[in-house]
């Protein structure tokens, strides 16, 4: 599993640290690009760069690119103990958490973890920021966990999902961009906010104007862009995180990769229209749906690292 695991920055062979956009920088002048190596204290596996390439006509996030990353090199393998070795430490997590919160995080008879979310989800909903720490802290890890993975298998293989009575797919709680509308879908089919973590890339801050009083910032991630199916028709499915520390929040800064968890809500969609750029009988028609998330303790943002 870790070989399939999309590394966010390299070090090269003189301990430079090297990051996406630098090297991808480096590739499209056609200059020669380092050695590199895994980054984890330890470990040095060697890394290749894999470059930003269009994404497939059947992508449901094309025409955004397929960013680069870092990925191991043919026959190399992270050590045991390093961080990118997902699948090992996933299991050394969930056992420490096991021993110590029984009641958070119980190991069943199959070998698999069963996370109960229902305290969390609870003090979401009471808000004033009272979330049990330690059970904020082990979700934020298995959330980066599986940010890095690309994919819903290790962690559905390995963790049970529980709200109360029901069980949760990882599918259903977890969405990628790639998947907003998805998302945006079990929003629209509830009757409240729903407990879900996404994944974004930072693309901006929004903050009050001066002298316009208090009010809140807005972190906002690049949005899903997709076609419809219908001529002339596109979707946009937009994230935003709001709080009134704004301070915090620029903590993330733009570029960087975060996982975002909370009862999310529906903001209003909004449709738009313009001439179709070559024909004037036709028109382009863009609707844009928002997904929008207060959070009430720091834990709910971690960057994916």
């Amino acid at each position: 599993m870790s070989g399939d695991i999309k590394m966010r920055r390299a070090i090269g062979s003189h301990g430079t640290v090297h990051g996406v956009d630098g090297l991808q920088q480096r590739h499209d002048a056609a200059q020669t690009l380092p050695a590199l190596f895994c980054d984890s204290a330890g470990c040095a596996a060697p890394l290749i760069f894999v470059p930003a390439r269009p994404r497939p006509k059947t992508d449901p996030a094309y025409p955004a690119p397929m960013p680069g990353y870092f990925a191991l090199d043919k026959g190399a393998a992270h050590v045991t103990g390093c961080r990118y070795n997902v699948a090992g430490h996933l299991a050394e997590v969930l056992d420490a958490a096991a021993a110590s919160d029984p009641a958070f995080v119980q190991r069943l008879e199959d070998g698999r973890h069963e996370l109960r979310l229902l305290a969390l989800h609870q003090g979401l909903k009471r808000g004033g920021g009272a979330l049990p720490e330690q059970q904020m802290r082990l979700l934020s890890t298995l959330l980066v966990l599986r940010a890095m993975c690309g994919n819903d298998a290790l962690l559905a293989d390995r963790v049970v999902l529980r709200l109360g009575k029901k069980k949760l797919a990882w599918d259903a709680f977890f969405h990628d961009p790639a998947h907003y509308d998805e998302a945006w879908a079990r929003l629209d089919a509830a009757s409240n906010e729903v407990p879900m973590a996404l994944l974004g890339t930072v693309r901006s801050h929004r903050s009050p104007p001066p002298g316009t009083g208090a009010g809140a910032t807005y972190l906002n991630c690049a949005p899903k862009y997709q076609k419809t199916g219908v001529m002339d028709r596109r979707e946009f499915y937009e994230v935003s995180v709001g709080h009134d520390d704004a301070a915090w929040l620029q903590r993330f800064p733009v570029g960087a990769e975060i996982v975002m968890f909370g009862l999310w809500r529906q903001g209003n969609s909004h449709t738009s229209t313009r001439p179709h750029p070559t024909d004037p009988r036709r028109s382009i028609t863009n609707v844009t749906h928002k997904l929008a998330l207060r959070p009430g303790s720091p834990g709910q943002l971690a960057v994916v690292a």
